[in-house]
């Protein structure tokens, strides 16, 4: 060192507080493109993929260009799905399918499981119903409460575009979509601050499940 100049010591890890939110229709739909149709069936084989997501983004590596000298932390996984009414005939089925989910996701952060509803229409098929609205509004709720400084949001609908807005514009809070591109809305594409468009390849390139 040269005399009376100062230490050169590298930077200080900033620590970034992470929360993943997963539509669960989209992603599973994902998964059953990728992997087959049976996947739906096997609550252990969806929580594998989860659980790839979270030790990824753990990765000092999963992020160099964008956070160079911070430290990630996932706070905890939200995952929204939808869920049959009570007096549904199949509703102790999809109960047990949503407690094998989380019992088998083995990561090291807590995953959350939260329901919207499934509607069976006149052709005898469920729609989903106000799972958008309830990611939203956990998504925003907490940017203006600071429970995050950074949201992974896989999400594909062009409905979640206002609330990624509303998080940047009014938060300052950074929003990473996680996303395949063919099957998202591309002015939700075009709203997040960084793209990952890895899904499923080359993200899941190679995964067994």
């Amino acid at each position: 060192m040269v005399s009376g100049s100062s230490p050169s010591y590298p930077p200080t890890p900033h620590l970034k507080r992470v929360m993943v939110f997963i539509d669960g229709g989209y992603f599973r739909k994902i998964l059953q493109d990728y992997f087959g149709e049976d996947i739906n069936s096997d609550p252990k084989r969806i929580a594998k993929p989860i659980e790839l997501i979270a030790n990824q983004i753990n990765n000092p590596d999963m992020f160099p260009n964008i956070f160079p000298h911070s430290k990630i932390e996932i706070l905890r996984i939200y995952y929204y799905d939808g869920l049959v009414q009570t007096d549904d005939i199949t509703y102790p089925e999809k109960i047990k399918f949503f407690k094998e989910l989380r019992s088998n996701f083995s990561a090291n952060c807590p995953l959350e499981i939260k329901f919207g509803r499934l509607i069976k229409g006149e052709d005898g098929k469920y729609r989903q119903k106000g799972v958008d609205v309830l990611l939203s509004i956990d998504m925003v709720v907490k940017a203006f409460q600071d429970h995050y400084d950074l949201s992974l949001l896989i999400a594909g609908d062009d409905d979640f575009v206002d609330a990624v807005k509303v998080v940047k514009d009014l938060t300052g809070k950074r929003i990473i979509g996680f996303i395949k591109p063919e099957v998202t809305s591309s002015r939700l594409i075009e709203c997040f601050d960084y793209r990952f468009p890895n899904l499923p390849q080359p993200f899941f390139g190679g995964f067994k499940i």
